[in-house]
C-alpha cells in the first residue's frame, strides 16, 4: 500500500490508495468507453457500484440549479469516480464527464467496503485522503469569498501545470483543458476566464504553443 501524495493537478486522485493488484483485478471487468464530453456518471442516482477508470481523464463536479457547473477534481487511470458516496447512504450529487476518450469498469461497493475494512492501514489513508479535501473545500471557500477572479485563475493555474515539463521558467498546462473547465474550477463564466487568458497572454505572463498554454510561472 502507498503513502497519501499531492498532487495539485488531480486533487480527488484515489488510484494511490489501493493496492495494484486488486486496482488491475478490477480492471479486468467490463469494460465501458465514452468520448470526450460525454456523460458518464449523474447525480442523484443510488448505485450499488462505482466506475473505476481504465483509461482517460474524467472531471467531476456539481451542477447548480442555474446550470453552472462546479469542477471538483481531474481523474485518471486507477481512480474511482466519486469514491465517498461508497460511505453514505444518500444519493450522491456528483456528476462525472469525458474530458478525453475514456474507458471505465464497474466495482462494486461491497467489494471497496470489504477492502477497507479489512485493511486497517487502508481505512487510516482514506481518513487523511478525506481530511485534505475538506481542506481543499475550505481553501476554495476562501478563495471564491475573498480574491479576484483573476487572483483564482493565477492560483488555478499554479495548480494545474506541468511541473515535470518545463521549458525555460515556462510550465505547460493540460491540453484537455478547456476554458469551461477552468471556469468550473474557479466559480466564474467561460466568457470572464477567455477575457482574462487572452489579457494574460498580452502581458505576457501566458503563452500559445504546441496547440496548448504556457504559464510563465515565477
Amino acid at each position: 500500500m502507498s503513502t497519501i501524495e499531492s498532487d495539485f493537478l488531480y486533487p480527488c486522485r484515489t488510484s494511490h490508495l489501493f493496492d495494484n493488484d486488486w486496482l488491475k483485478k478490477w480492471q479486468e471487468g467490463r469494460q465501458y468507453t465514452f468520448k470526450r464530453g460525454e456523460q458518464i456518471s449523474y447525480p442523484n442516482k443510488l448505485e450499488n457500484e462505482l466506475y473505476l477508470v481504465v483509461t482517460g481523464n474524467v472531471s467531476i463536479g456539481h451542477l447548480h440549479e442555474d446550470g453552472k457547473e462546479c469542477v471538483l477534481g481531474i481523474l485518471h487511470a486507477g481512480d474511482f469516480v466519486d469514491l465517498p458516496s461508497v460511505f453514505s447512504d444518500k444519493e450522491s450529487d456528483v456528476y462525472a464527464t469525458a474530458l478525453t476518450d475514456v474507458t471505465v469498469v464497474k466495482v462494486p461497493k461491497k467489494d471497496i467496503i470489504d477492502k477497507v475494512t479489512g485493511t486497517p492501514e487502508l481505512s487510516h489513508q482514506l481518513l487523511a485522503y478525506f481530511s485534505r479535501q475538506l481542506q481543499e473545500v475550505v481553501m476554495i471557500l476562501e478563495q471564491v469569498a475573498y480574491d479576484k477572479v483573476e487572483e483564482r485563475l493565477i492560483r488555478a493555474f499554479h495548480r494545474l501545470i506541468d511541473r515535470k515539463n518545463a521549458k525555460n521558467g515556462w510550465y505547460p498546462l493540460p491540453e484537455f483543458i478547456t476554458h469551461k473547465d477552468i471556469a468550473g474550477m474557479i466559480a466564474s463564466t467561460r466568457e470572464t476566464v477567455t477575457f482574462l487568458i487572452n489579457k494574460l497572454i498580452q502581458s505576457g505572463v501566458l503563452k500559445n504553443e504546441e496547440n496548448r498554454l504556457w504559464f510563465l510561472k515565477d
